[in-house]
């Protein structure tokens, strides 16, 4: 057992290193930035943003748009980063494994003794790190800017506590890359059934009955409970979901490379 565990924290040093060396960690906060400034950009300034639009068409057409609150920028941060972020880190993440299959450095891997299960792991792990570390700064950006440009950003306790739905759901696509990495043997193919995983929860969450359970639900929270709406309906429940899924796409990516091994 001592043994396993040092040498997950061997490898995971190993693998933060290397994500540094890369600059994945510096991509992802850069992404992940510049979508809560344009977020909190797009939310105070969307009246102007229309009227001026339809000055340049010439439009006879008025629009009434209701005048812009703090809160409308916790909203449009977490559509933003359901529509591009995540495109963005599954482009990020899908080689993670699957990079060191096609250079044969996952055979010499094992070979030394680390298993599967250590090495997926520890992948997992510091991936998670840097999911999370970036989303952290990122909700943070979000909070200063609706801070300077509505004079009031909102409780920074409801603020964080609402990143954890959105991040919830970021470890859970993080399992599901990782299980494609690990499984397919074209960046391509498990670019195409990464994004293809996260699209497929869209539609899940529309079935009735089910509906309501399934983790993509979770993405609806994040501005509620960051405007302090109090409890998200069955946030538990998609919290729950989306563990499971996480559970089982690790567990598939472990069995996926022992049956490489063998």
């Amino acid at each position: 057992m001592k043994s396993s565990v040092n040498k997950f924290i061997v490898f995971a040093a190993k693998e933060f290193t290397e994500n540094l060396r890369t600059k994945k960690l510096l991509v992802l906060v850069c992404v992940f930035v510049f979508i809560a400034m344009l977020s909190v950009l797009t939310a105070r300034f969307m009246v102007e943003i229309f009227t001026a639009l339809l000055s340049a068409e010439g439009s006879a057409i008025s629009i009434e748009v209701p005048p812009p609150v703090w809160t409308d920028s916790y909203a449009q941060l977490y559509n933003n980063l359901t529509e591009m972020g995540i495109i963005a880190f599954v482009m990020l993440f899908m080689g993670v494994i699957l990079r060191e299959k096609s250079t044969g450095t996952i055979d010499l891997i094992q070979a030394k003794g680390l298993s599967p299960t250590i090495l997926v792991l520890a992948k997992f792990s510091v991936a998670a790190v840097i999911s999370l570390g970036a989303l952290l700064i990122a909700v943070l950006v979000a909070y200063v800017y609706t801070l300077v440009l509505f004079e009031y950003g909102g409780n920074i306790g409801h603020v964080l506590f609402g990143a954890i739905p959105f991040g919830v759901f970021l470890l859970m696509m993080l399992a599901l890359t990782m299980m494609w990495s690990a499984i397919v043997r074209s960046t391509a193919i498990c670019a195409v059934l990464g994004l293809g995983s996260f699209f497929i929860f869209m539609p899940l969450s529309m079935i009735p009955g089910i509906g309501r359970f399934m983790p993509g639900e979770l993405l609806g929270h994040g501005g509620l409970l960051s405007a302090g709406a109090g409890g998200a309906q069955d946030f538990g429940a998609h919290a729950l979901a989306a563990v499971l899924v996480m559970i089982l796409a690790l567990l598939a990516a472990i069995i996926a490379l022992r049956r490489r091994e063998g």
